[in-house]
């Protein structure tokens, strides 16, 4: 037969005081693992916020002068500000959230990384496009002071073609010698004789030397006599030419020689009306190829 063996009053009240104890204990062990899982969620929070931080300021310091590509670094750098203001605003009881903004943070970092690289790419094509514009204009620079120079040398060249030509067309000149010139009337026998009587001239007879020149251009050559009065009136006027130096001569006889570059004598006979003749002094010009080339006088009483 067996023997039950009473409990003591103070061991139930020993008991109860251990289960206090315990639960003590794991009330403060819960509290502890609580508390350290607050702390791991707060420190978290703050290392996201700096990461997207740094990601926005290296975002803002990208310079890309692609304006498509501009856009969507503005585009991105919105997204990334939102982020980060939802995890700043993140409330302590949504730990499963802390991993998915985690993950969006690796996205966003890869995605970074594809960027920058683009980013890159175009800065250095476009710093190569600098660096051959720079190239290209040293060589527009040269090029352009070559054709300076060339322009330069061209117009030194222009001036001295222009002081050769004059001096060309100076040593061409055909010039006269002997410029002779008389009155002349006519006997009742048709013959022509001088005279000094102004009432007596029926005409007047001009005659001159060519002189050689073996520059000038050999061919036929245009001659103008012209004779003028003390009024300066073209005696017996026959018509007008525009000469080499622009201006116009109205002259009293004009003919062609056949020269070839040796002396050659030349002689007018210019008739006039004897009533248009008046005493005085009566002045011959003689042009050749355009050109003024030697004068005389005739004085008429």
């Amino acid at each position: 037969m067996s023997t039950k063996i009473p409990m003591k009053p103070n061991g139930f009240k020993y008991l109860i005081a251990a289960l206090v104890i315990l639960l003590i204990i794991y009330s403060f062990k819960l509290n502890s693992d609580y508390q350290k899982l607050e702390d791991a969620f707060s420190e978290q929070k703050i290392e996201l916020q700096a990461e997207l931080d740094e990601i926005i300021e290296d975002y803002r310091n990208v310079n890309v002068k692609n304006k498509d590509l501009s856009q969507r670094l503005v585009k991105e750098i919105n997204k990334i500000i939102l982020l980060r203001d939802s995890i700043k605003n993140l409330k302590k009881s949504n730990y499963n959230l802390i991993v998915k903004y985690s993950r969006r943070i690796v996205k966003l970092e890869r995605e970074n990384r594809r960027l920058f690289i683009q980013v890159d790419s175009l800065n250095k094509q476009n710093f190569e496009l600098l660096q051959e514009n720079i190239v290209v204009k040293q060589q527009l620079d040269e090029n352009n002071k070559s054709n300076k120079t060339l322009l330069r040398k061209n117009k030194n060249l222009e001036k001295e073609q222009v002081k050769l030509k004059a001096k060309v067309d100076i040593a061409g000149i055909i010039k006269v010698n002997n410029v002779i010139a008389e009155a002349m009337k006519e006997r009742s026998s048709g013959k022509l004789t001088s005279t000094s009587r102004s009432r007596r001239t029926d005409a007047f007879r001009v005659k001159f030397d060519l002189l050689a020149n073996p520059v000038t251009t050999p061919g036929k050559k245009e001659i103008l006599i012209q004779i003028l009065d003390e009024n300066k009136k073209v005696v017996a006027s026959k018509g007008n030419k525009k000469i080499k130096n622009g201006s116009t001569v109205f002259f009293s006889d004009n003919m062609s020689a056949n020269y070839d570059n040796n002396q050659l004598g030349v002689v007018s006979l210019i008739l006039v009306n004897r009533d248009d003749i008046k005493r005085g002094m009566y002045t011959v010009n003689a042009y050749v190829d355009g050109i003024f080339s030697g004068k005389t006088q005739v004085k008429l009483r």
